[in-house]
C-alpha cells in the first residue's frame, strides 16, 4: 500500500465554513459533524482508495478510522479554519500505519510459511515449490542481522537442504548452537505471528501459535 500521495494548496486551503462548524461541534452540535463528515467524506475516501491500491472495502475502513480518530479530537486543534488541512494529515497517518501493518503481516505470513514447510506440512518436491521456498527464505532474511543465523537458516531451509548435523559439521559449530539458534529462529516467528494475530483481535491466536513444539 502506497501513501504518497500529495494534495494541492487549494484543496487544503483554510475554510471559514470549516471553522465554523467545527466550533459548533466542539459546543456538541451533532449536526455540524454530520456537516463536517458530509463535506468531506468524499475527498477522503479518495484519497483512502488510492493508498488502499483501489481496494474499496479497505478503503472504506480508512476513511472510517480516519474520521473515528478525527472526530475524538476534535476539541484539539487550533486552528479549526485550518480542519481540512488537519483531517488530511489524519488520513496520512492512518493510511501510512496501515501499509506498515500490512507489510508486516506479509512478512509474518511468508516467516509461517517457512515454518511450515520445516514442519513438513507440504514437502517440497517441484521445482516451482523449491525455488518459492528459496525465495521465502530470502525474504525473511532481509530481516534478520545474526549473520551466523543466516548461514544456518540458509543451510536448513534452502537447496539443498541441510540435516542440523550436516551444518553444524560444515559450519564448524556444535551441533547444539545449530539446534538451538533454528529453535529460536522458530519461536521468533511463532511470536511475532502470535503479536500480529492479537493486533486484529483474533481469539486464541497465543493459544493456536505457541502451542505447537518445534521440531527440528
Amino acid at each position: 500500500m502506497s501513501t504518497a500521495l500529495h494534495l494541492g494548496a487549494a484543496v487544503l486551503a483554510p475554510s471559514p465554513d470549516d471553522a465554523a462548524a467545527v466550533r459548533a461541534a466542539q459546543d456538541g452540535n451533532r449536526a455540524a459533524l454530520r456537516a463536517l463528515f458530509e463535506r468531506h467524506q468524499r475527498a477522503v475516501f479518495g484519497y483512502c482508495l488510492v493508498a488502499a491500491r483501489r481496494d474499496r472495502d479497505r478503503a472504506l475502513d480508512l476513511m472510517q478510522e480516519t474520521f473515528s480518530r478525527v472526530f475524538r479530537a476534535l476539541d484539539t486543534i487550533a486552528e479549526p479554519e485550518r480542519f481540512r488541512r488537519w483531517l488530511f494529515r489524519i488520513a496520512a497517518n492512518v493510511c501510512r500505519t496501515s501499509a506498515v501493518q500490512e507489510e508486516r503481516r506479509d512478512r509474518v505470513l511468508q516467516a509461517l510459511q517457512l515454518e511450515q514447510a520445516a514442519d513438513g506440512e507440504g514437502e517440497p518436491s517441484e521445482v516451482a515449490q523449491r525455488e518459492e521456498r528459496i525465495a521465502t527464505v530470502r525474504r525473511v532474511l532481509t530481516h534478520v542481522s545474526d549473520q551466523r543465523l543466516r548461514e544456518i537458516v540458509q543451510l536448513k531451509y534452502g537447496d539443498p537442504e541441510h540435516t542440523t548435523r550436516q551444518i553444524a559439521e560444515k559450519l564448524s559449530l556444535p551441533h547444539g548452537t545449530v539446534t538451538v539458534k533454528l529453535m529460536r529462529f522458530r519461536s521468533a516467528i511463532r511470536r511475532e505471528l502470535c503479536r500480529a494475530l492479537v493486533s486484529e483481535g483474533t481469539p486464541g491466536a497465543c493459544e493456536n501459535t505457541s502451542s505447537r513444539n518445534p521440531r527440528l
